[in-house]
């Protein structure tokens, strides 16, 4: 009789799940320690330095600064790191606002000084209750009063336009309102003549605009105050065609006693005129001339000058620009 034979190994695959299984227990275990290291790291205090941009409140109405403020400060700030952690991530782009009122006269006029760590109970309480401010930098912040003044300056606007073909301005620019105005020190204010729109490229215009254009904050505007900070832009824009004609050229201050010959006497005229007013052009609008006292020695020609011409045209090119001319004895 046959002993039947019994293999006692495991199998790969029963191997395989045994392993995984050890595997998981002992990254669950470590998982697990891992968040109790994490939270009892998270529940000590620490201390760590945070940079807010500023915001200065209760200026004085009559007054304005005339010298450049810090626009950050740094904080630095204790806590446990849970609490830390918490206000990273819900207050990040928080702004801190120092307190004006709280200034120090100095000895020089108008000179004052903000002493910022004075500041650490009003900053406290802009934080939630478990942050303490311990420090703030710089430590002192000094300010130079002036006198404010107003007054009203135009707007330019600062506009580039590539019109398609066949279509042009058909006037100025218009800046709807065309001043506005301006308060701060009276050095300052006193500099500024005019203001600008921030530039801007337009391109493939064929209709008129109506544009809203911010006003161009220079390093020279940093102090001062705008009624409004954008203005209206207005370009009138129409559809322009070619047109030309013929026109007889006259002489001018031609001495008694003597004939003036001109080839030719007539000069063709090219122009553009807008679409509506084609019909309306006529020659009697043009005034084209020779001037004989413009006659230079060595020279037989004279340049034609065109004296006279509508409003409503444009880019108006002549042909000839010069003429040959005899000169007669009567």
């Amino acid at each position: 009789m046959k002993i039947p034979f019994i293999n006692t190994t495991s199998s790969p695959e029963k191997k395989g799940v045994h392993l995984n299984r050890r595997l998981v227990t002992f990254l669950f275990c470590l998982s697990i320690s891992a968040f109790f290291w994490v939270m009892m790291s998270l529940s000590k205090e620490y201390s760590i330095r945070l940079n807010f941009p500023v915001e200065y409140i209760n200026l004085p109405i009559d007054k304005v600064i005339a010298n450049n403020l810090p626009e950050t400060i740094e904080i630095q700030v204790k806590s446990s790191g849970f609490n830390l952690l918490v206000y990273k991530m819900r207050h990040k782009n928080d702004t801190i606002q120092l307190d004006i009122k709280d200034s120090k006269a100095l000895p020089v006029k108008n000179h004052f000084y903000l002493p910022a760590n004075s500041q650490a109970d009003k900053i406290t309480a802009q934080f939630s209750n478990n942050i303490k401010v311990v420090k703030i930098v710089p430590d002192t912040i000094f300010l130079n009063f002036n006198k404010k003044i107003t007054k009203k300056v135009p707007v330019k606007a600062n506009l580039t336009i590539e019109f398609d073909k066949y279509y042009q301005q058909t006037d100025s620019v218009k800046v709807i309102p065309e001043y506005i105005r301006i308060s701060g020190a009276a050095e300052v204010i006193e500099k500024i003549k005019y203001l600008e729109t921030v530039p801007a490229i337009i391109k493939n215009v064929n209709d008129s605009l109506l544009l809203k254009q911010n006003i161009l904050r220079t390093p020279d505007l940093k102090l001062v105050d705008l009624s409004q900070s954008e203005v209206q832009v207005k370009v009138n824009v129409t559809k322009y065609t070619e047109g030309s004609l013929e026109l007889p050229i006259e002489i001018e201050n031609l001495p008694a006693g003597y004939g003036l010959k001109i080839f030719p006497d007539k000069i063709s005229i090219k122009y553009n005129v807008a679409f509506q007013n084609y019909e309306k052009i006529t020659v009697l609008q043009f005034r084209a001339i020779v001037d004989y006292s413009k006659i230079e020695p060595g020279s037989n020609k004279l340049k034609v000058q065109l004296v006279k011409s509508p409003s409503e045209v444009r880019s108006i090119k002549i042909n000839p620009e010069k003429v040959e001319y005899i000169i007669r004895k009567k």
